[in-house]
């Protein structure tokens, strides 16, 4: 079997709140960016919708096989995903392309978000999420404290 990998962008990358949440099942990572999407701030955490021309900068994480049923499952909740109603939740796991710094692609699992729940002004620059929280880190930190999924969280 081989490792699983997720393309992450906002608070499962190191150092950021919900990175515990599988630090111990992660066998490797590596820096990326994907092609024709955009992020956006929704507080304490992004999304991440599909736009032309954007790039969104994170990291290639590989699951430890063993681990892989149980990640999904445990990141699925985090994102309010249900794989049974695909389409239907804010969030949904899709298989991308993902730009490796070597310049050699990789496909991935990434959490794509429904453009309805953003505000096109809070787009973050640069699309990097850790770089765009950093002054704000630790109100972020409390905030994840008490929350354990952002399912129902966008709704206008």
């Amino acid at each position: 079997m081989t490792d699983v990998p997720f393309f992450v962008y906002g608070t499962l990358l190191p150092e950021q709140p919900n990175f515990r949440l599988w630090k111990d099942s992660i066998s490797r990572m590596e820096y990326g960016r994907i092609k024709d999407c955009q992020l956006f701030d929704m507080g304490a955490y992004p999304m991440l919708v599909e736009e032309n021309e954007k790039y969104v900068h994170g990291m290639l994480v590989f699951v430890d096989p063993e681990h892989k049923d149980e990640m999904i499952t445990r990141i699925d909740e985090l994102e309010g995903y249900n794989p049974e109603k695909h389409g239907e939740s804010a969030y949904n796991r899709e298989i991308r392309e993902v730009e490796l710094e070597n310049e050699k692609t990789v496909t991935a699992w990434v959490y794509l978000g429904h453009k309805k729940y953003i505000d096109k002004g809070k787009a973050v620059p640069g699309g990097k999420w850790a770089k765009h929280v950093a002054r704000k880190k630790k109100e972020h930190q409390d905030w994840w404290e008490d929350t354990d999924t952002v399912a129902g969280l966008h709704e206008k």
